[in-house]
């Protein structure tokens, strides 16, 4: 094309300086909080962002680790996504415990699990979504063997990553002072995905198992 050697050179490095700034730009998060608002400051809104994040989601959507108190209310949007999107893949990873000294059956405890999460928590009409837990929480402490499922993220399509202290209560997503970060990168959001998906497939997170339709009058045999 009749460039120089030293044009073609300043080229590649303009060049390869906007990739770099683009990938940077990739990992800038944003900051997201709950709480009292404050002079001059441009924060996102917990609850809008995760409105957001179910509403827009078009592929896959994981929940990890939030304690879910007021689920029907919070997943209202995620529900209607999930009937708009037949093939929408929705993964919750929840923290599901023995209360203190209860000593029923581990069956006993995740049946009073499914029964609490199908009729209160989760939109009626809408399909059930696979649900995983560490079996690990129904352990006694008395055994020194119990451990919480902790970790607190949605993905959404495999790109957007949300992490945040902020529970699925509606204090937490309107009243309390929570923090969060949201982070637009397919390499991190994979990274995380992976790993949790390396959980399920090596039995460390179990499957919740629906039974028939008697929960919330929606079928699933998952």
């Amino acid at each position: 094309l009749g460039m120089t050697a030293d044009l073609l050179s300043e080229w590649l490095r303009v060049l390869q300086d906007e990739r770099l700034l683009a990938r940077r730009a990739q990992l800038v998060p944003e900051l997201v909080m709950t709480g009292p608002e404050t002079a001059g400051a441009m924060l996102r809104d917990t609850g809008v962002v995760v409105r957001q994040l179910f509403a827009n989601a078009a592929e896959s959507v994981w929940v990890c680790g939030f304690a879910v108190y007021q689920g029907r209310e919070i997943f209202q949007a995620l529900g209607a996504r999930m009937t708009e999107q037949p093939d929408l893949l929705v993964r919750l990873l929840l923290n599901i415990d023995r209360p203190y000294g209860d000593t029923s059956s581990d069956d006993h405890l995740l049946a009073r699990f499914r029964q609490r999460f199908a009729e209160t928590q989760w939109p009626t009409g809408v399909r059930l979504p696979e649900v995983y837990y560490d079996p690990r929480a129904l352990a006694s402490d008395d055994a020194g063997k119990s451990a919480c499922l902790h970790a607190k993220f949605v993905i959404a399509d495999g790109r957007h990553m949300f992490l945040s202290s902020a529970n699925f209560t509606e204090a937490a997503q309107q009243r309390n002072i929570e923090a969060g970060l949201l982070i637009e990168s397919e390499r991190l959001a994979t990274e995380l995905s992976q790993h949790f998906q390396s959980l399920i497939d090596e039995g460390h997170l179990r499957i919740v198992k629906w039974y028939g339709t008697g929960f919330g009058g929606v079928s699933s045999t998952v």
